[in-house]
Parts: structure tokens; C-alpha cells; sequence
């Protein structure tokens, strides 16, 4: 089956129906992408985004297949990002490891969760105090530059709770670092800081605020699914093994 070539993130937005996952991955313009038997593949052409990390879109079948085709364009060691199942599918001189994770989505507003009222601004330096008991290897740490705020619930001993907002585009909010503290879990503290950050995301304008987790995150699946977020996408990230057939 022939594939349809992709020159721009447009096309790649078209290709997907504008799917919330490509609205996000596409932060630029220039990238080139496939489309073909139900999936859609791209990756950027940019200079400045370090080594080309392949994205796709579509069910673990449909994906294994336009792989398949593209073979011959990629090189061993590329790094992707599939539908979960999919590497089972690959060819068997094709191995693909990595780190199963779901990426979850809302364009509504959270009902208001209690102690929401308690959600403020807060500071690099307590953040990173509860961090480092709460969320040592937290995707975005204080003073990395994509966090625009960090938001939390403070008591009386310091920080119970943070969250970051970590949007790089106008339209899609992302959230990193949702992090609650031991001592205090279960007290909906994580609820309510999420709730706030995507409220605050949707009131400047987003209609999307989406966010990753590991897949074996059981109470951040509990906290996202009661806020409404959706769980469309499961996926894999990793490394494709390209062996020789014979």
C-alpha cells in the first residue's frame, strides 16, 4: 500500500484529525511525516531539536505495518513513540524497549475540589523541598525553564503539594511535577492543585490540558480520572533494535 508523504505539522494535524496528542508533540512547523493503513507517523526536521525521535498515531496494528514499510528510512537506535502493544507486532529482526506510559487530556473544566481555595502560587525553593521527598526524579524540577509557575497548598510546616505548568504552545496546557507529600496524602491536596492548574490553563485561553504519567501509576490514574481527564492514548517510548533479517 503506498504511503502519503506528510511535509508539515498541518498536514500531520489533518492526518490525525487534529488529535489532542499530535496538537501537543507538534510545537513546530517543520516536520515530515507518513500516513497509511489507519496510522500517521512524523518527526521533526528541525536543527535545534537534537536527534529525530519518530511519533505515531493509530491502533498497535495499523502502526506495526506503516513501521514496517518505513524501515528502510530509519536508522537503528531511533528513538519512538508507539501505541502500547505495538513493539509485539514489529518484525522479529525488530525489537523495540522502552517505558510504557498514557497521556491524558480534558478541555473542561474539573468540578471545584475541596481545599482548591488553598491553591497558590508558590516558590522554587519549597518546591524543591518537597520534591525531593515527595517526587525525587519529578519530570520538571524547580528552575527548569519550561515551568512558567508552580502552583501548591502550603501548611504549617511547609509545603503539603505543587504542580507546574510547563505549556510551551497557546492553545494546549501542559502540566508536569504533580507531586503531594507523604505525610499528607489522600487528603485530595494533589486533586485540588491539578483542578487549579487546568482551570487557570482554560480561563487564558487553552482549550486542551494534557499531561503524561507511567503507566503503573495507579493513584495518579484514580486522581486524573476524577477530574474528568480522558485516557485515549497508552504508549511506549523507547528504542528500535534494527537486526539484520538473516
Amino acid at each position: 500500500m503506498p504511503l502519503t508523504r506528510l511535509t508539515s505539522a498541518a498536514e500531520v494535524l489533518l492526518a490525525t484529525e487534529h488529535d489532542p496528542y499530535a496538537r501537543w508533540r507538534l510545537r513546530r512547523s517543520d516536520v515530515e511525516g507518513w500516513a497509511g493503513h489507519g496510522a500517521v507517523a512524523w518527526r521533526s526536521v528541525a536543527s535545534g531539536d537534537g536527534p529525530p525521535y519518530l511519533t505515531t498515531l493509530g491502533a498497535p496494528a495499523a502502526v506495526a505495518l506503516l513501521l514496517e514499510e518505513l524501515l528502510p528510512e530509519l536508522r537503528n537506535g531511533l528513538e519512538v513513540t508507539v501505541p502500547r502493544g505495538t513493539g509485539a507486532l514489529l518484525p522479529a529482526w525488530v525489537a523495540l524497549s522502552g517505558v510504557d506510559w498514557d497521556f491524558r487530556w480534558t478541555g473542561t473544566a474539573p468540578a471545584p475540589q475541596s481545599r482548591e481555595s488553598e491553591v497558590g502560587p508558590v516558590g522554587d525553593e519549597e518546591v524543591a523541598a518537597l520534591l525531593a521527598v515527595a517526587n525525587p526524579d519529578a519530570a520538571a524540577p524547580p528552575g527548569d525553564p519550561r515551568v512558567r509557575r508552580w502552583l501548591g497548598v502550603r501548611g504549617p510546616d511547609g509545603l503539603l503539594a505543587c504542580g507546574a505548568d510547563t505549556s510551551e504552545a497557546a492553545t494546549v496546557g501542559h502540566l508536569s511535577s504533580i507531586a503531594t507529600h507523604p505525610d499528607a496524602r489522600g487528603q485530595g491536596l494533589g486533586r485540588a492543585v491539578t483542578a487549579a492548574l487546568i482551570r487557570t490553563l482554560l480561563a487564558e485561553g487553552c482549550d486542551l490540558v494534557v499531561l503524561g504519567m507511567y503507566a503503573g501509576n495507579s493513584a495518579g490514574r484514580a486522581l486524573y480520572d476524577r477530574l474528568g481527564m480522558r485516557d485515549d492514548h497508552r504508549f511506549t517510548s523507547g528504542r528500535l533494535e534494527i537486526r539484520s533479517r538473516w
